[in-house]
């Protein structure tokens, strides 16, 4: 009984590796069309290629454009248009509290650390925030 189980539990391990077994074709000497797993030697064998298929996508409605269709990417296009004045207004408005903060407290703690930021860095990173809201704020 254990001795079928184990070899039972072979042979599908050994089942991947003789799918992808390479299939070789030849006329021989006769005039028939030979296959085989080997070439003979000093023969003309064309290899073949016999994996299978990968499965099709599901068929789906073709893609085709209309002139009705384009008028929902123009309201599309604003939607994006109006998406991203959003959210260049909240950046403006985060880069603008930023620099306030910055400007108006005198000691800074460094970003992920509990070092306080010398005068340098201080000045830095106002210079930064104030580009910041350059980018942001178009001012």
């Amino acid at each position: 009984m254990k001795s079928s189980v184990v070899w039972t539990f072979l042979l599908i391990l050994l089942l991947p590796a003789a799918a992808r077994a390479e299939v070789y074709t030849w006329t021989d000497a006769s005039g028939k069309r030979v296959y085989s797993d080997q070439p003979p030697p000093n023969v003309n064998a064309r290899r073949l290629d016999v994996r299978a298929p990968v499965a099709p996508l599901p068929a789906s409605a073709p893609v085709v454009e209309k002139k009705a269709e384009k008028k929902p990417a123009a309201s599309d296009n604003a939607a994006i248009d109006a998406a991203n004045a959003k959210v260049k207004a909240q950046n403006c408005k985060a880069a603008q509290s930023n620099l306030s903060t910055l400007q108006l407290n005198g000691r800074i703690r460094l970003p992920g650390s509990n070092a306080l930021a010398t005068d340098v860095q201080r000045n830095e990173m106002i210079r930064q925030a104030q580009k910041d809201v350059q980018t942001w704020c178009n001012k």
